[in-house]
């Protein structure tokens, strides 16, 4: 999925965030910093029960669940907030984040800026809701984070509707590390001078990265692009003869590929290079490949556990799995 930044080019704010691009980072900012002055604003309903508690039971146990009910409350001032939009042609964000069209917008790989393998302390991803009723944490959110985290960061009021947003959310606020393949593509408005494409070409000339022009078209935004810029790879990936047998998975640490080679798998050497080839091209964190002679093995793929016959068609089928590429 791919979702949106959109940035200004006043001078501080771009220089700012140009070099925070230049080091693969992007800023999480705590909520103090967020324009809306509603933001994570919510009324609580615990304290009062925690009074009327106390007057019953006069022991320290009421005043633990009250520490704890602090801390929980205040731990939104170090939490870090990273704000972004599902539309890029989104015509009030182009007027009010990027300088009325002399800005520019960022297009992030959402699954790569969510990897917790460049930054251990992402919490979870957040769709926005757009509502007018002041959201309230009561004991039962307490019990239940989802909830607790959903009514504090996910929950805007409606006049906000418009922005589509995806919040990102952790531990702690400050600069967060990205991998230099979660930028896919920058956006410049129809006002954005040459020198600030120019300077973003050159930015990325190492990245395979698509750079648009947004313009106004028909009453509507549409998007042309305009440059593109390729990373220089040591190996050619479009000489192997393969497919993936399903979508790519994640897990907290670790990518896991399953692959139908369908090139000379008796070669070592090809398979080597094959390797190679498929690790500097779709490999941004630890990985496992498993690489298999032929497509029917799918059905084995989640089959726990295999019977003998299962066991050795799995393993007629592979040609290699290879960890930690």
């Amino acid at each position: 999925m791919k979702v949106y930044k959109y940035r200004s080019i006043d001078e501080k704010a771009f220089e700012r965030d140009f070099k925070t691009l230049r080091e693969n980072c992007f800023f999480a900012p705590n909520y103090a910093h967020l324009n809306d002055p509603f933001d994570i604003y919510f009324n609580e309903q615990i304290t009062p029960v925690i009074k009327t508690l106390r007057a019953i039971f006069p022991d320290n146990s009421i005043s633990n669940f009250e520490n704890e009910l602090r801390k929980t409350l205040d731990f939104k001032e170090r939490v870090g907030i990273y704000c972004l939009s599902k539309d890029f042609l989104n015509e009030q964000l182009w007027a009010y984040y990027a300088s009325s069209y002399f800005g520019y917008c960022i297009e992030y790989d959402l699954n790569k800026l969510t990897d917790k393998s460049q930054n251990p302390d992402f919490e979870c991803q957040l769709e926005i809701h757009y509502e007018d009723d002041i959201p309230t944490i009561g004991i039962d959110d307490i019990k239940n984070t989802e909830s607790f985290i959903k009514k504090i960061y996910a929950i805007k009021k409606s006049t906000w509707k418009h922005e589509d947003e995806i919040r990102l959310i952790f531990n702690n606020n400050g600069l967060k590390k990205i991998h230099s393949s979660a930028i896919t593509g920058i956006y410049f408005g129809f006002r954005t001078e040459q020198v600030i494409k120019e300077s973003f070409y050159d930015l990325f000339k190492n990245n395979d990265v698509k750079f648009y022009e947004v313009f106004p078209s028909n009453f509507r935004l549409e998007r042309k692009l305009i440059y593109e810029t390729k990373r220089s790879l040591k190996y050619k990936i479009n000489k192997f003869n393969f497919e993936f047998l399903r979508e790519p998975r994640e897990n907290r640490w670790e990518q896991i590929f399953e692959v139908h080679y369908k090139g000379n798998s008796n070669d070592p050497n090809e398979i080597k290079e094959f390797v190679q080839a498929f690790k500097e091209m779709y490999c941004f964190k630890k990985s496992t490949l498993y690489i298999f002679n032929n497509k029917e093995v799918v059905s084995l793929l989640d089959t726990y556990p295999m019977n003998e016959d299962q066991h050795i068609e799995y393993n007629k089928s592979t040609i290699q799995i290879v960890y930690e590429l």
